[in-house]
């Protein structure tokens, strides 16, 4: 008995603090579902135009989401309730869905590079509804996921599901590496975390930045032509569409950059998680490593962390586009769900005609 105890213990590496990180980080992930779903349904088949990178975007953070569910969700719902068959299903696929989950996270900042470079084409007045526009954009979709794929597939040669039958059942299996394979692409994963650490945030800042820069001078040039002498001289009519072209070029400013803080923000957040874990494995490997080769609790605790963050920036995309995209804002209002929320979520109003009856009095 003393010894089934001390097995359990060392096989047994799921702490409190982690399974709180997995609970959340769940909770967080059922949401997500449901809204990059909402946006999926929204952008493939309610739009007036086309939204190709959104609704890829939509769906890799659905995937984000639904992956991260099946790996940490379900994982800790069969050890908790001792389900063997669902226990045996997440470890046996968790090669598979680590590779899937690789790609899906290298996909996501690229596309949102993509993104903002067709917001930067539209600013200059680039026809972006046009069919060759539209063909262009999906096939940067696809070159994008092929690249995405074709560096991350070696994820299922370098990892393995490893097994001890002298741990708990539970606890017995857990995702290792085949060290040969692992020296072998050493550099190459290096550079590749490099990219997709440092490069990606990079242009993603610096395309924002432009896009902000070509607003700001699109608004005052418009400024200029409205307080022109030719328009203080013209018709009230034509003043009054001048105002509004500022009021317009203005509140198209402000959510550029809003939206910009917004995506950026959360985008750093998870960067920056991985920039210290970036660092802790090329050059402090020693802190993070147990004397048994485990990973010390702190650097699980970050990864967990890290993890959920990215998995926060895919949920929360849907409360971005309806604060700043009125199309999409409508067409989420219009959905039953949202309406019945929204009009329970209303006061009720004060009946007029008592006020009336009131005053009268």
């Amino acid at each position: 008995m003393e010894s089934d105890s001390s097995n359990y213990t060392l096989c047994d590496d799921t702490s409190q603090v982690r399974i709180a990180f997995f609970s959340i980080g769940t909770c967080l992930s059922a949401l997500g579902c449901v809204f990059n779903g909402v946006l999926l349904y929204i952008f493939l088949g309610k739009t007036q135009r086309s939204y190709p990178f959104q609704t890829f975007l939509a769906f890799l953070d659905f995937m984000l989401c639904a992956l991260y569910i099946h790996c940490f969700g379900l994982l800790s719902i069969s050890v908790e309730y001792k389900i063997a068959f669902l226990y045996n299903f997440v470890m046996d696929s968790n090669v598979v869905t680590l590779v899937m989950s690789r790609i899906v996270q290298l996909s996501i900042p690229y596309t949102l590079i993509a993104n903002s470079a067709e917001k930067l084409t539209m600013i200059l007045g680039i026809d972006c509804e046009s069919q060759f526009s539209l063909r262009l954009r999906i096939g940067v979709i696809l070159l994008l996921l092929g690249t995405a794929t074709s560096l991350r597939i070696n994820g299922l040669y370098l990892y393995f599901i490893d097994e001890d039958e002298n741990c708990d059942f539970y606890h017995r299996k857990w995702l290792s590496s085949h060290q040969e394979e692992q020296a072998k692409w050493i550099h190459f994963e290096n550079v590749l975390t490099f990219f997709h650490t440092f490069v990606s945030f990079v242009l993603l800042c610096a395309l924002n930045i432009v896009v902000v820069a070509k607003l700001r001078v699109q608004h005052r040039k418009t400024r200029r032509q409205s307080t022109s002498p030719a328009q203080l001289f013209s018709s009230t009519t034509a003043r009054v569409q001048a105002a509004q072209e500022i009021r317009e070029q203005q509140h198209r400013l402000r959510c550029a950059v809003k939206t910009t803080v917004v995506i950026i923000s959360a985008y750093l957040a998870c960067n920056l998680v991985n920039f210290i874990l970036y660092i802790l494995e090329t050059f402090r490997r020693s802190w993070i490593i147990e004397a048994n080769g485990a990973f010390k609790p702190f650097y699980v605790i970050i990864s967990d962390l890290g993890s959920n963050l990215f998995v926060f920036s895919s949920t929360i995309r849907i409360f971005i586009y309806y604060k700043y995209n009125h199309e999409i804002k409508k067409l989420i209002k219009d959905i039953w769900v949202v309406n019945y929320i929204i009009q329970q979520a209303q006061p009720p109003k004060a009946d007029t005609l008592l006020k009336i009856d009131k005053v009268d009095v």
